[in-house]
């Protein structure tokens, strides 16, 4: 159960609009409401969570942001899944290696200049390796692969959309390295996006 609250605790950084995993400000929306919606899976739980975003941008320049989360599990799994919202304040691996949050903004700041089959290395270590384009949920988007250099039995999948402004980024996905297999531990994937623009 450590392993799928630490690594919630990405999304929950993300969702309460924290910098972290942020990839557009709200500005960038358009007038009227656009809905995101992810799947949330990791090993240690039976069913997927569902995690909707809704921005709604007013003509008068205010912003709602809604949040809504659905889960069914066993008791353990809910008290995990739903305690990550409230206090989760940094995000290491299950190895105790942190995230590199400076590398992930690094890639978000600079994410329209970045191209299909190049590797970037990151500051503070590590690369961006294995980039190909791919269409999640109708949003075009950048896929690639964070690598951390100080465990190489860890790795992050992350993509970055291009056509479509998301609060989230599209995937994320943390993989472990085992016995010569890697393992999905955790994934947070978009599954729709609606946009008052009809795209």
């Amino acid at each position: 159960m450590k392993r799928t609250t630490i690594l919630m605790a990405i999304l929950a950084i993300a969702a309460l609009g924290l910098a972290t995993m942020a990839q557009a400000d709200l500005d960038v929306f358009p007038v009227g409401t656009t809905v995101m919606t992810y799947a949330v899976t990791a090993e240690d739980m039976t069913e997927s969570q569902s995690l909707e975003l809704a921005v709604t941008v007013h003509e008068d320049g205010l912003f709602t942001v809604r949040m809504m989360t659905e889960q069914t599990g066993t008791e353990d799994e809910l008290a995990t899944g739903f305690g990550f919202l409230f206090g989760a304040t940094q995000v290491s691996s299950g190895s105790g290696h942190d995230v590199s949050y400076n590398s992930l903004d690094a890639l978000m700041d600079q994410r329209s200049r970045l191209a299909e089959g190049q590797d970037y290395l990151l500051p503070g270590g590590g690369v961006f390796t294995e980039i190909v384009g791919v269409t999640i949920a109708g949003v075009w988007c950048l896929e690639g692969k964070l690598i951390d250099e100080d465990d190489p039995n860890e790795r992050l999948t992350v993509a970055f959309a291009l056509t479509h402004p998301v609060y989230i980024s599209p995937l994320i996905r943390a993989e472990e390295l085992r016995d010569g297999e890697w393992v999905k531990t955790f994934e947070l994937e978009l599954v729709e996006y609606i946009s008052p623009e009809g795209t």
